[in-house]
């Protein structure tokens, strides 16, 4: 028994509280720290289980694909379809990618058997006016075709050189344009010569029977572009010093491949022509001749060669360009190709020419990557006088032409049974220094705006057209310089 007058009792008696108050906190202590674990574990499961659904969600998002200034152009997220069961094995959709008013009015309706299901899909809120450029995903929401085929292999987001509001506005033009000209197709592309990136890709495909959506008409499709070739003739003139700007041709004289005598309109001008009349009257003859001082082999398809003409291109992200198609037509390539007749090319092979022969730069090759070069051009002997040509054989009363020096080209070949033609359009600005190329583009028009069925007077007013629209969002200032040197 305790004597509670015995101090040593007390002291016992105070020693056993301490023991029990030590044991209570320790059990307080003990039943928090697993309360907290198990708080903890279960946070980390939760964690665990958001971090792997992300993933598990991340995992079918395709990545976004964005214009220059970092617009969407294609996303993925969900959205609702609208279904009805039929019976237990069929379902019927209503709507497959149903808009916040639709789901509404399903649900006002209150039919039992209407279900909703949120299924992924693919965005794209420029669909129309990108139509053939960004490619397609399958129902598995995998790419299929073009950029959206990239991104199966890159997992990264993608950005372009487009510039969506320049797009928007040479889509509406051409749009409009094509209404009264009621061309097959057309095609109109603008390029930053600086930076080597395409600003704009816009076709309209006005066939029944539309073109593929999976390829891209820049680089899917092949031409034979008539007349705009003949500046290639004479940058090869010139480049292995055959011709002196101020020699005269005598395209009166009758011109034979074979025995085909080559056509040359206006006919009978009663005086030969320098080499700028050459471009300007676009003489079939006159670049017959000036070619026929060049070497075929050695020289002229050389130099083809280093122009890009006779071989497949880029046009970024691992997007190569059909293989060029030459047809010895006449049984001569050397003179069929001055005018533009015996081989299909890509456009993007048509515009690399251009960046080279106009920049000066050997590397010039345009693409759809966002760049962050932005080069100056390389200048030489050669590429001063065809702009200078090209600026003269340009002229028109068209006011933007002077306003910012638009240098350019002309071509138009006949289809299969000459009932038809090919357009073509390539121009540039300024010719002095130049920002920006253009190829503007129609198969078969059916209306024009002059007395005969040529580019210049279908895509050429089309171009300015386009020009005035554009020429806001572009880095120029309006001069006002008259004439060339030359």
């Amino acid at each position: 028994m305790i004597n509670l007058s015995n101090e040593t009792d007390y002291k016992l008696i105070f020693k056993t509280k301490n023991l029990y108050n030590f044991f209570f906190i320790l059990t307080i202590a003990l039943f928090i720290g697993v309360f907290l674990k198990i708080s903890i574990l279960s946070i980390q499961e939760k964690n665990n289980e958001i971090t792997e659904g992300t993933k598990k969600i991340s995992s079918i998002f395709l990545p976004t694909i964005f214009d220059t200034n970092g617009h969407r152009l294609a996303y993925s997220d969900f959205n609702f379809s609208i279904k009805v069961n039929v019976n237990e094995k069929f379902k019927k959709y209503l709507k497959r990618d149903a808009s916040n008013k639709q789901i509404k009015e399903t649900l006002f309706l209150g039919n039992p058997n209407t279900k909703f299901e949120k299924i992924l899909t693919r965005k794209y809120p420029f669909k129309n006016i990108l139509s053939n450029t960004l490619g397609q995903v399958d129902i598995d929401h995998k790419g299929i075709s073009l950029f959206e085929k990239n991104l199966n292999q890159t997992n990264e987001d993608l950005i372009l050189g487009i510039d969506i509001d320049i797009q928007k506005k040479v889509y509406e033009v051409l749009s409009k344009e094509i209404k009264f000209l009621e061309p097959d197709y057309s095609l109109s592309i603008i390029v930053d010569l600086s930076k080597e990136e395409i600003l704009s890709n816009v076709f309209i495909d006005n066939r029944e029977e539309k073109f593929d959506d999976s390829l891209m008409p820049i680089k899917d499709l092949l031409f034979e572009f008539g007349s705009v070739f003949k500046p290639f003739t004479i940058y090869s003139a010139l480049k292995n010093k055959k011709i002196d700007l101020n020699e005269f041709f005598d395209v009166d004289q009758p011109v034979y491949i074979g025995s085909k005598l080559i056509d040359d309109y206006p006919r009978n001008s009663n005086s030969p022509l320098q080499v700028k009349d050459v471009l300007k009257n676009s003489s079939n003859r006159g670049a017959i001749l000036i070619r026929r001082k060049l070497d075929c082999q050695n020289e002229y398809k050389n130099d083809f060669s280093y122009l890009g003409l006779l071989e497949n291109v880029s046009v970024g992200f691992d997007l190569i360009s059909k293989e060029p198609e030459l047809n010895n037509f006449r049984g001569s390539y050397c003179d069929n190709f001055p005018y533009g007749y015996g081989m299909a090319i890509s456009p993007i092979q048509l515009i690399n020419a251009y960046g080279k022969i106009v920049t000066g730069r050997d590397q010039f090759k345009a693409s759809f990557e966002k760049k962050s070069i932005s080069q100056l051009n390389e200048f030489n002997n050669v590429s001063t006088s065809l702009n200078k040509l090209l600026f003269y054989a340009n002229e028109t009363s068209e006011e933007l032409y002077e306003n910012f020096l638009v240098a350019g080209k002309t071509g138009t070949a006949d289809i299969g049974d000459k009932t038809s033609q090919n357009v073509a359009y390539i121009s540039y600005f300024p010719y002095n220094d130049p920002k920006y190329l253009s190829l503007t583009f129609m198969s078969n028009p059916k209306n024009k705006y002059g007395p005969y069925m040529t580019a210049g007077n279908t895509v050429k007013p089309v171009f300015f057209n386009i020009l005035k629209e554009i020429y806001v969002n572009l880095d120029l200032s309006i001069l006002d310089i008259k004439g060339t040197d030359i």
